[in-house]
């Protein structure tokens, strides 16, 4: 499973690809087709990681994803174009010279600013946010008579490891 820092280290990627340009979003696989049609055409205005979760702000739509145990979300350089999709590919973003085909997610959803939030909120500070407060995290940990290794898997204490 990716961890927070992989998600953040792929905010960044996104971002450095596709960042304040349109980008055109389509959906090889099909499930996810309808959402993409709202997406396609519209500026990547930015990228987010908090924890595990990936929220992509695409003009005044907000894209999230979780890449559970299977997912993967390269973003990749061609010249000319990219090539075509291989597989279960459920959303594609391609830029100038650009693409990121997302594989296997355990969630890839448009959601509005008020979903984003109650996500955000169940999770506990994420500890590459700098504006994260660990004394939250600690304490939730002090709180309990559970494990360290179990306690620091459980993304409401610590979102992310």
């Amino acid at each position: 499973m990716p961890e927070g820092h992989t998600i953040h280290a792929l905010a960044d990627r996104l971002v450095r690809a596709f960042g304040e340009r349109p980008v055109e979003v389509t959906s090889p696989q099909g499930r996810f087709a309808a959402d993409a049609a709202l997406l396609d055409g519209r500026v990547l205005e930015g990228a987010l990681a908090d924890g595990k979760h990936l929220f992509v702000d695409i003009d005044d739509r907000i894209l999230h994803v979780h890449l559970g145990l299977i997912g993967t979300f390269p973003v990749i350089p061609f010249e000319r174009r990219p090539p075509e999709p291989v597989g279960a590919v459920r959303l594609r973003l391609v830029g100038e010279g650009h693409y990121a085909d997302l594989r296997g997610p355990m969630v890839c959803a448009l959601i509005d600013e008020q979903a984003r939030e109650s996500v955000r909120s169940a999770l506990g500070p994420d500890p590459l946010d700098p504006k994260a407060d660990p004394q939250l995290a600690l304490a939730r940990l002090r709180r309990t008579g559970r494990g360290i290794g179990a306690l620091l898997m459980d993304q409401a204490v610590v979102a992310g490891v």
